[in-house]
């Protein structure tokens, strides 16, 4: 599906838009487990549900840690350059984080 979304300074380019972000590396594992724990639920359906409830905070944590460290690599790019395209494209990678939180990530 391709939609046009914002640039900055009004500019648009078109994008494709995929809903369904790619998932980081170890969200297969995290996947892995959790499937795991869903067989645990016929037999012991609170304390399967108290460990999947541990494992979406590792997950939750898994993911900030990744995306701060996106976050602190496009600032390093950026560090100390005003070059005006350095910036957009890094506007440009922030949009992108924020629509892979939503499950949408612009190509």
């Amino acid at each position: 599906m391709s939609e046009s979304n914002p640039e900055v300074m009004g500019r648009t380019e078109p994008q494709t838009v995929t809903r369904h972000a790619e998932p980081l590396p170890e969200m297969s594992e995290i996947r892995r487990r959790f499937e795991e724990l869903q067989s645990e639920f016929i037999e012991e359906p609170r304390d399967a549900v108290k460990k999947a409830e541990g494992l979406m905070e590792e997950a939750i944590d898994r993911m900030a840690k990744a995306m701060h460290e996106q976050m602190q690599s496009i600032h390093r790019d950026i560090d100390g350059n005003s070059d005006t395209e350095h910036l957009r494209l890094a506007m440009r990678s922030y949009r992108m984080m924020i629509d892979s939180i939503g499950g949408r990530q612009a190509a």
